[in-house]
């Protein structure tokens, strides 16, 4: 793991429905590259984006270890602070 990462994972109830939340931040890398390699290695589908003066989010559906999950990315905006992103998923306890 890269120096300045954290990470947190939950179970929680949503919905009435079990689910298990993982959640990555990782400091000091390649935001666009991050997002290059997360594409070569999964499957996933863009399924919405937003962006804000200070950030850009976008939402995933992928399947993984026979598992749907929600991927929800999570960047700066500014070329400045751009070596950071939020990475958080969410599945089916």
């Amino acid at each position: 793991m890269p120096a300045k990462t954290m990470i947190a994972v939950a179970k929680a109830t949503l919905n009435g429905k079990a689910v298990q939340i993982c959640s990555i931040t990782l400091f000091d890398i390649d935001s666009a590259a991050f997002e290059a390699r997360f594409f070569a290695r999964t499957d996933a589908v863009k399924i919405g984006e937003e962006r804000n003066p200070t950030q850009v989010s976008k939402l995933f559906i992928l399947i993984a270890g026979n598992r749907k999950q929600l991927v929800h990315l999570t960047r700066p905006r500014s070329r400045i602070t751009s070596n950071m992103i939020i990475a958080s998923s969410i599945a089916d306890d």
